[in-house]
């Protein structure tokens, strides 16, 4: 509490919490503690999503936006995420002076503390929310268009937002996994192919245009076509800047992480768009989209924020944004596609991760020495150490190579002009840490 107030942060606190086991009691327990330091302190009324949170935080003029979530990982981590009193995901400069103060404090812990009831109230945070949703999307189009929308929360905070919104511009909508599961059915809320089945079946089943759905808290967004195929988190993302550069015509900097597609320098290029690069992170986003320097900003996790809607990205919105593009467009998901690299060329990308070992990180250590003068028989135009390793090579392809942040694994990021070439990026990145962790184990 030191440090909030050493930065000038004392007035009200918004606290909120996902689905998962213990969340809830985490923000309770919050609350009681950020009252017996004298702080007015908001809980809502039930689990909302994380742009929800975010939202009120800005919309109430609170301080601070105390969220408790694991986000998309598995059902037995957790966390906590906090916002600035402008609604964006808090910087280093304040979330490290957290983590110093708190590592000083942990050898003489106490947790004696005295609630103070008439500073603690609750409160209801979705219906700003929902407004700023209803007020940013084209419903009209999206409603003349007939589209037949499915809706996966994976039993997420996002249940009772996004089908509710949709249902109530009368969008023909067909739910599934809308329950609360502090477990989310077994498996991680992270919309990846895999966990997507459910939603695969339910847009076959009704013959819908499109299947939508969000992570566990709701800050990412997964997209199903109308042939029942998965798409691409990096895909989608490159058809979105697309559709809000080119069609909503939204000019200023498109900002996007190393991990994400070139595709979005391509197309933002093209309209004349600058592009601004950061580390994996979307709280470099923040200040960003806060100041105008960037309109919309990117990320290969699925994450995607508007400036003009929220300074953090909003897996609801980007989703929705999804049914309001192939409703304006009118054409599918596959003829954009089609469009897109007619345009501005094909790029293919993936993602694979491996257990991050202790030799993992000594072999890391070792091939961020090596010069790197080819990879995968292509000249290396770029190497970059900010955020792990990091080639560009000649013919547009590139390899990113970085320990994941939230869990203990390897993260190889890779993305070429045809899915062979992916395979040998991929190959070859998987190769040289194989080898160099061999290295390291004969040393």
């Amino acid at each position: 509490m030191a440090v909030l107030r050493g930065q000038g942060l004392d007035g009200e606190v918004v606290v909120s919490y996902d689905t998962r086991l213990l969340s809830e009691k985490f923000a309770r327990e919050a609350v009681e503690v950020f009252t017996h330091h004298g702080f007015r302190a908001v809980l809502s009324e039930r689990d909302v999503p994380s742009p929800c949170l975010a939202h009120a935080t800005r919309d109430r003029h609170a301080v601070l936006g105390v969220m408790f979530t694991a986000s998309h990982n598995p059902p037995e981590y957790n966390g906590v995420k906090l916002y600035t009193g402008e609604g964006a995901l808090a910087g280093r400069q304040l979330t490290d002076a957290i983590e110093a103060e708190a590592a000083r404090l942990a050898p003489g812990f106490d947790d004696f503390y005295v609630p103070q009831r008439k500073l603690a109230s609750t409160a209801p945070l979705a219906d700003a929310y929902l407004e700023a949703l209803d007020r940013d999307l084209d419903w009209e189009a999206i409603g003349r268009s007939g589209l037949v929308v499915a809706v996966d929360p994976l039993f997420g905070t996002s249940r009772e937002f996004l089908d509710r919104i949709l249902l109530a511009h009368g969008i023909p909508t067909v739910v599934v996994h809308a329950t609360k599961d502090p477990y989310f059915g077994g498996y991680s809320p992270e919309c990846t192919p895999a966990n997507l089945g459910g939603l695969r079946e339910l847009v076959r089943s009704s013959h819908a245009g499109v299947g939508l759905a969000t992570d566990g808290d709701a800050d990412r967004f997964g997209i199903i076509d109308d042939a029942c195929r998965s798409v691409s988190p990096n895909l989608a993302i490159a058809l979105l800047v697309d559709y809000l550069l080119n069609r909503r015509r939204l000019r200023g900097g498109v900002g996007r992480t190393l991990a994400t597609t070139r595709l979005v320098d391509r197309v933002a290029r093209a309209a004349g768009c600058p592009v601004h690069e950061t580390p994996v992170g979307f709280h470099f986003f923040g200040p960003m989209l806060l100041s105008g320097e960037v309109v919309v900003a990117t990320e290969e996790s699925a994450g995607l924020g508007v400036a003009s809607h929220l300074p953090e990205r909003d897996g609801i919105y980007a989703a929705l944004l999804v049914a309001e593009m192939l409703a304006v467009e009118g054409a599918s998901l596959s003829e954009l596609t089609r469009r897109l690299f007619a345009r501005h060329g094909t790029l293919v990308s993936r993602r694979v991760q491996v257990p991050l070992r202790e030799r993992t990180r000594a072999a890391l250590a070792r091939l961020e020495k090596r010069p790197f003068a080819t990879f995968a028989g292509q000249k290396v135009l770029r190497k970059d150490h900010q955020d792990g390793i990091l080639l560009e090579l000649a013919d547009g392809g590139w390899v990113l190579i970085r320990p994941a942040g939230t869990e203990p694994k390897l993260r190889i990021y890779a993305e070429g002009t045809s899915s062979r070439q992916l395979r040998t990026l991929v190959s070859e990145a998987r190769n040289a840490i194989r080898a160099e962790e061999e290295g390291a184990r004969n040393v």
